[in-house]
């Protein structure tokens, strides 16, 4: 029979009380929110679109009585047979053309969504007529049409330049620079949109997202507020509260936020494992636990080596008892062959489970089986190392943490176990060897305090 063991030293040093959050709402750091009040193809917008197809003599070019037969003949078509406009004018079409013709070509153009033609248009007309303002505005349309937003900064920027500064032309911009990952310019743009627009839910989604990306969190959550209060059923708008709330150390609001999200039916892998995430942080392993089930139950990962994340919180945690009912679970669930790598990596995690609720015999047969298998099985050595350590078979334990150190993955790990198996056995000169090669080729605050402590207690005994 086996003697009980302690959990493993490397694993004790190498999983923390602290984990990564990942960004739990996708958006923030990656392609922004589909427009909606805002967006170029509403009708709203292709009203306005349509309304502004007359000639500002103000700032674009005169027509003279020359150019009236044209107008004329176009006017009728404009609306609802742009088509036909477009023959008209291409027909009539010189080098004397008026520019003001070539710009009405590229914004009927754009009505037909044909934007590469628009283009061609336009960029003729703002060239020959550079104060042109609306053509510098459907230019930049035209690149928003395409995704092709840093493209569309520069035109937007002339609009602006030439006066036409209004909420269609800011919050395009900041919606630019926001694709573009351009955050603190965003922000600036989109404070100018809502002087135009304030309740616009474009420009205000828009806004706390950067806020948040730029660390602004309390904006951040105040924004998030008053779009939660209109749009209650919006998950993305609580996700991204509770990602605000976690960065400013409030774990019980995030956790209520993302509660709400689990009861509407709308919580994803990501929210739940950050549910568990929190929960495990408050000390309320059974809780954690819970949220654990449900991502795996409810959401599932997209790759399910995922699925062990949890289990090594839990087990970094020190929950041993949670860690063995989520390692049942996700052995009942896990869909579809796993990879060798995640195979190898579940069987040490349930080794190191074994171990720690004092099986140690079953966490040795796992164990020596694994090595059979795989005589490099880094991760199964390093606790096999550990099991024969604390059983006082020290010259196994060395033969082990010795096999280790040739997987460069993990000698780290294998040579700091080495150096506490020397400062176990007295020889504390031996122990900074293997530390300080660990250090060097992952260098840690955790190892090089272990190192200080060492030459401390050497330093104490001459």
């Amino acid at each position: 029979m086996k003697p009980e063991l302690k959990a493993p030293t490397f694993l004790r040093n190498l999983l923390g009380a602290i984990f990564f959050c990942a960004a739990i709402w996708d958006t923030v750091a990656a392609a922004p929110f589909a427009l909606s009040d805002s967006d170029p193809n509403s009708p709203e917008f292709r009203r306005r679109f349509l309304a502004n197809h007359g000639v500002n003599e103000a700032i674009e070019p005169r027509l003279s009585m020359a150019d009236r037969p044209l107008q004329e003949a176009i006017l009728p078509h404009i609306r609802d047979n742009p088509k036909t406009a477009i023959q008209l004018i291409e027909q009539d079409l010189t080098a004397e053309t008026n520019p003001a013709f070539l710009g009405i070509l590229g914004n009927l153009y754009y009505q037909v969504d044909d934007h590469a033609a628009a283009e061609r248009y336009l960029k003729q007309t703002v060239e020959e007529f550079p104060t042109l303002r609306r053509s510098w505005r459907t230019l930049a349309l035209t690149y928003v049409q395409r995704n092709m937003f840093q493209a569309a900064v520069p035109p937007l920027l002339k609009v602006i330049e030439l006066g036409g500064g209004d909420a269609q032309s800011y919050g395009l911009l900041a919606y630019c620079h926001l694709t573009n990952q351009k955050h603190e310019s965003a922000l600036a743009a989109y404070r100018m949109a809502r002087m135009f627009k304030p309740d616009s839910l474009d420009f205000r989604r828009g806004q706390a997202q950067c806020l948040l990306v730029t660390h602004q969190h309390r904006s951040a959550i105040a924004l998030f507020d008053e779009l939660i209060a209109e749009h209650p059923r919006e998950s993305k708008f609580w996700l991204a509260q509770a990602n605000a709330y976690i960065a400013l150390d409030r774990p019980d609001e995030a956790i209520a936020n993302l509660e709400i999200v689990a009861d509407s039916g709308k919580a994803t892998w990501t929210s739940l494992l950050m549910l568990g995430d929190l929960y495990l942080n408050q000390d309320v392993p059974q809780l954690a636990l819970a949220a654990y089930r449900r991502a795996v139950r409810d959401a599932k990962p997209a790759d399910w080596a995922a699925a062990l994340r949890p289990l090594n919180h839990l087990i970094g945690r020190r929950q041993f008892r949670e860690a063995k009912e989520y390692l049942t679970l996700i052995r009942s669930q896990v869909a579809g062959p796993l990879d060798t790598r995640t195979k190898r990596k579940l069987r040490v995690s349930e080794a190191h489970i074994e171990m720690a609720i004092g099986e140690a015999g079953k966490a040795f047969k796992i164990l020596e089986q694994a090595v059979r298998e795989d005589p490099l099985d880094a991760p199964s050595l390093i606790l096999l190392g550990d099991y024969y350590q604390r059983i006082a078979d020290y010259e196994k334990a060395e033969f082990h943490f010795e096999r280790a150190t040739s997987v460069s993955e993990h000698a780290p790990d294998a040579y700091v176990a080495l150096g506490r198996l020397a400062v176990e056995r007295g020889n504390l000169k031996a122990a900074l060897l293997p530390l300080r090669k660990a250090q060097q080729l992952r260098p840690g605050a955790n190892v090089q305090r272990y190192i200080e402590s060492v030459e401390r207690a050497i330093d104490a005994g001459r």
